[in-house]
């Protein structure tokens, strides 16, 4: 649609005759059933709305802008009101009641009507979905507080714990960037009273925070208690708390305030850190109480001594002391990531660069602004192993793999074949002393961890079998392995901008380019392909492999010898291509280099053209093919297997 009449559509009113919503018509749709997508209206909230409300419509269907196109209509008799609405999933729409809106729905006052979702098709269908509505149009509202969940309960209340706030009348709104009240306005909770640190004379206070709307019936407001509360010194207010709603324009309605005889704010502490050996890259969990972000930072102040495994021993005291800054997840759970950064010496440093011992007391800190508080340390010593870098990569399988498992008449023995690859991978970097690990399942321990996408067809139309498409800022190889968080697959828009094919990956569709009876057959295919798979093959009018069939049937033994085949095909590819995200070959430069410079026998690093079908089948006795001593020397060198 035409931004500009967009901009009439969301401004003005449109008359239309009482048949104008039925007058939409449909034609046959692209959906294999003849049906339209589902489209459902389930919700629309609030009910009351202010100048500023965002609408939020709830249900299901809402198109992408990339498949269609959403329209909200609100009706009232012949009359409609049209919006454009902002679509965040596929099943909620917002839709912003601005001062206009909001004057010619009638506010303020009481509107009955409909609200409908029209979805246009990027086939030219379409079809609606509403709900009668009936709604409240105000110009402010008074809030009641009526409980907030500190004041229920005997104990402290601890910095970033979850806290409720429970009433009538509170705003929608959030604040902006700029700490303005956004959208209808915000509510706010005010303390005014005394404030006692431990150990100390009270003092006056008076402070104000605010909690995120829970509930579109404005009964509810939620959050991790903020700084802004009551300050980050453990101590006891006793005072008032009045809950206030600010509206955009700075006018306040006060609403009414709930007596504080007493609300305690516990201390910071750390009381366990999970697990107690971690590697580059890995998650470590600490918990204990009184983690808080926003306007606040926590940190952890550990002071003491770093032994590398070598025998150096790195002073940490003092102003030496090592600060790790986690991600605050809630007010008694904190995680960190084991995370390095280039030297700018072609290495890393951080803490997961080295493997050693940290070794000493580790103490919550919160920061808020000019003030910075140290809480209550870690029990005991604190005894932290960081192990030897270890690269996590995920082989990731397609459904274009099983697609192409199908055309080679392999499909059930899928799981063969996966085990054949793993075994492969293993052998080719852990069993050579390389700290490399594989897995078919996504980690969860670990952040920063590669990724090697197996499927079926090559995106890049090249029919290529497998392909590196990262890239460094340089765009060259990354020599000495900095980055630990590679993707070989899908779009890598940095290598497409140096000019290279973008779609990494393993390409198993294009391994049939081995047969010499393939459409576009490779200059080194082989007819020891067809005698392995082509009595397997439908398209070659062979037999796929049944399902039972293996390993008890009679085929067995040419089934066993098709697993071992195609999976050390593709096992070895991936070894291959992941050996160019790790820097290879020649992981020391020159950086323009990617292969092996003079190709030989049973060489993993050689350019495709040399490494013949029986090689990477480990056929025949030739393979399975290896590291050049250089290239093995320099895996070792950056990741040495424990």
């Amino acid at each position: 649609m035409n931004p500009l009449l967009k901009k009439l559509v969301q401004l003005t009113w449109v008359t239309v005759l009482a048949t104008g919503p039925a007058a939409c018509t449909t034609t046959s749709s692209h959906l294999p059933d003849g049906s339209l997508p589902e489209l459902v209206v389930d919700s629309v909230q609030p009910a009351t709305l202010l100048p500023g409300t965002r609408l939020q419509v709830n249900g299901r269907g809402f198109v992408a802008a990339d498949e269609g196109t959403l329209l909200v209509e609100v009706v009232s008799g012949n009359t409609s009101k049209l919006f454009v609405p902002e679509r965040l999933d596929s099943e909620l729409l917002e839709v912003v009641i601005d001062r206009t809106s909001f004057d010619l729905l009638g506010g303020p006052g009481r509107f009955t009507g409909r609200l409908e979702v029209e979805a246009e098709y990027s086939s030219g269908d379409r079809q609606r979905a509403g709900l009668d509505v009936d709604w409240q149009l105000v110009e402010s509202l008074t809030p009641e507080l009526k409980s907030f969940t500190p004041l229920l309960s005997a104990g402290p209340v601890y910095l970033g714990s979850q806290v409720e706030a429970y009433g009538s009348g509170f705003l929608l709104g959030r604040r902006d960037e700029d700490g303005l009240p956004g959208g209808e306005g915000v509510t706010e909770l005010r303390l005014a009273g005394t404030f006692t640190p431990a150990s100390q004379s009270s003092r006056p206070w008076q402070s104000a925070f605010s909690l995120a709307p829970a509930d579109p019936g404005r009964t509810l407001l939620a959050g991790s208690l903020p700084a802004e509360c009551l300050g980050i010194e453990p101590g006891v207010f006793a005072g008032s708390l009045t809950v206030v709603n600010v509206l955009p324009a700075g006018t306040e309605v006060v609403g009414n305030s709930l007596v504080v005889d007493s609300l305690e704010l516990g201390p910071t502490f750390l009381d366990r850190l999970e697990p107690l050996a971690a590697s580059r890259g890995q998650r470590v969990v600490m918990t204990g109480r009184g983690f808080v972000s926003g306007t606040a930072t926590t940190v952890v102040s550990i002071e003491g001594t770093f032994t590398e495994t070598g025998g150096t021993v790195v002073d940490l005291s003092g102003d030496n002391a090592l600060l790790l800054v986690p991600t605050v997840v809630s007010g008694d759970t904190m995680e960190y990531v084991l995370r390095v950064a280039p030297d700018g010496q072609g290495g890393v440093t951080g803490l997961g660069a080295r493997p050693g011992l940290l070794a000493g007391t580790a103490t919550p800190v919160v920061y808020w602004g000019a003030q910075s508080l140290p809480g209550i340390a870690y029990p005991g010593e604190l005894q932290f192993t960081v192990q030897p870098q270890k690269q996590v990569v995920y082989l990731k399988y397609l459904p274009g793999f099983t697609d192409a498992l199908r055309r080679f008449g392999l499909r059930n023995v899928e799981q063969q074949i996966h085990a054949r690859i793993m075994e492969v991978v293993r052998r080719d970097y852990w069993e050579q002393g390389i700290n490399v690990v594989f897995q078919e399942t996504r980690p969860v321990d670990f952040v920063e961890y590669g990724v090697v996408e197996i499927g079926g067809d090559d995106p890049n139309g090249r029919d290529l079998l497998g392909l590196d498409a990262t890239m460094t800022e340089q765009g060259a190889k990354d020599m000495g392995n900095i980055y630990f968080d590679d993707v070989v697959g899908g779009w890598n828009a940095e290598s497409a901008e140096q000019g290279h094919l973008a779609y990494g990956g393993v390409f198993l569709s294009s391994f049939m380019g081995f047969s010499p009876k393939a459409e576009n057959p490779m200059p080194i295919a082989d007819p020891l392909f067809d005698e392995v798979f082509e009595q397997f093959m439908p398209e070659r009018g062979g037999r796929p492999v049944q399902a039972g069939e293996y390993p008890g049937g009679p085929r067995a033994q040419a089934i066993e010898r098709a697993i071992h085949a195609l999976g050390s095909m593709i096992g070895t590819t991936v070894t291959h291509e992941w050996g160019h995200t790790m820097g290879l070959a020649y992981g020391w430069g020159p950086a323009e280099v990617f292969h092996n410079i003079e190709p030989g026998p049973n060489q993993i690093m050689d350019a495709g053209r040399y490494r013949p079908f029986a090689e990477r089948a480990e056929l025949d006795g030739q393979g399975p093919a290896t590291w050049t001593s250089e290239n093995l020397d320099y895996l070792r060198e950056i990741l040495p297997r424990p």
